[in-house]
């Protein structure tokens, strides 16, 4: 069986044992391949990493491809998880790598089809007004354009607020080199975003320099 097709199975299999609570239990079961600890991992986790993945890369038709491919590779990896309680850290740190794969696997593709980045897709904001919608889809296109580490380290610090540590253990770098990236990106973004009415409000507002 292939193992995105297994991760599927497992989400219709039944709730994972009382073990799944202790995390070097569950590492240990996950070492040994066992069911129970893979249910536990995909329902601990699985919101985690596609909040994650949906606020690095905005909307995609291909997210649950994404989650499923970080899950694949957190399960032929587990032996490199030496700390059993840094578990939710180790899993960032692949998704932030599979985030990474699809902006460079992206922007080659729109080299290859002349596609400029307003015409992919938006962002998925639900019930949302017009006006968020518009600022959510200018805010996506700016960071869109910058580099790729640069774009993981702006939204991972102004959409999801990780820590500034955090980010530097889920990009796997040091601190000094987030906080550059993030100086850099900020300047860049402020820059590209004035080009951007809809951003005009949030800009003035300072919403994201105040997280």
């Amino acid at each position: 069986m292939a193992p995105s097709s297994k991760i599927v199975l497992l989400h219709e299999a039944r709730r994972a044992e009382p073990a799944a609570e202790d995390p070097a239990a569950l590492a240990r079961g996950l070492r040994a391949g066992e069911a129970w600890a893979q249910r536990a991992l995909l329902e601990r986790y699985t919101d985690r990493l596609e909040r994650i993945l949906t606020r690095i890369l905005g909307g995609r038709a291909d997210l649950d491809d994404l989650v499923q491919e970080v899950f694949v590779r957190a399960f032929q990896r587990v032996e490199e998880l030496r700390e059993p309680r840094a578990l939710g850290a180790w899993l960032t740190a692949i998704a932030v790598y599979v985030a990474r794969e699809a902006i460079r696997a992206r922007r080659r593709r729109r080299w290859l089809l002349f596609l400029p980045p307003e015409e992919t897709p938006e962002p998925v904001t639900v019930a949302a007004s017009p006006e968020t919608r518009a600022a959510v889809r200018a805010f996506y296109e700016v960071v869109g354009r910058m580099d790729a580490d640069a774009r993981i380290a702006f939204t991972l610090r102004f959409v999801d607020g990780m820590e500034l540590a955090e980010i530097a253990g889920a990009c796997g770098v040091s601190l000094a080199t987030i906080k550059r990236r993030l100086k850099s990106a900020e300047a860049e973004f402020s820059e590209r975003a004035q080009a951007h009415e809809a951003l005009a409000d949030w800009l003035e507002e300072g919403r994201w320099a105040r997280r």
